[in-house]
């Protein structure tokens, strides 16, 4: 059914934009639909690869296994980048679960 979708869609796509489109299997039940809202808003953003190079320099610099950059409201994550691999596919997800909590349970006290 996906596959169907994506070809109609592609369809109906304008030529000049056919390379820049893209189709997400997404579900409300689970991670995939952070990791495509993520990848929109990494998309959107017009410095993208200026800042996964920042991101990069900053890793080396602070001698960190990996930088993670998250949007300040959503917590959705923008860019990372990893100098080791890391096993855990839904990382940012769940660092976006713990950041949100601490946010809210900040709220809560008024700190």
């Amino acid at each position: 059914m996906f596959n169907e979708k994506m070809m109609r869609i592609m369809e109906a796509t304008a030529n000049n934009f056919k390379d820049k489109t893209q189709c997400f299997r997404t579900s409300i039940w689970d991670e995939t639909l952070y990791k495509a809202w993520s990848k929109i808003v990494s998309i959107l953003l017009p410095n993208i690869d200026q800042l996964k190079l920042s991101l990069q320099r900053f890793c080396s610099t602070i001698r960190a296994n990996e930088v993670v950059l998250f949007e300040k409201s959503t917590f959705l994550m923008i860019s990372h980048f990893d100098a080791a691999n890391h096993e855990d596919d839904h990382r940012f997800e769940k660092i976006s679960n713990i950041i949100k909590q601490f946010k809210l349970s900040c709220i809560k006290t008024n700190y």
